[in-house]
């Protein structure tokens, strides 16, 4: 489903947000992005950022430690 895949494993908060800020720059309009990250501040910063930034959040999954993220990205 997801065209491009962004393992931000390890990052802390802001660095998963600032890594997918970047790669959504070098997507094309429409695409779906996959965050992988294990830091909990993650679960709320993601939707919030795709708020703010008009991209659509798809949702989240919760796999042991780690969240899966998709984020369509806009425009």
């Amino acid at each position: 489903m997801a065209e491009v895949t962004l393992d931000c494993t390890g990052m802390r908060c802001p660095r998963p947000i600032v890594e997918m800020a970047k790669a959504m720059r070098r997507m094309d309009n429409g695409q779906v992005l996959e965050l992988l990250a294990d830091d909990p501040v993650a679960k709320n910063d993601v939707p919030a950022w795709c708020q703010m930034t008009g991209h659509d959040f798809l949702g989240r999954q919760d796999e042991d430690k780690r969240f899966r993220f998709l984020v369509r990205k806009a425009g």
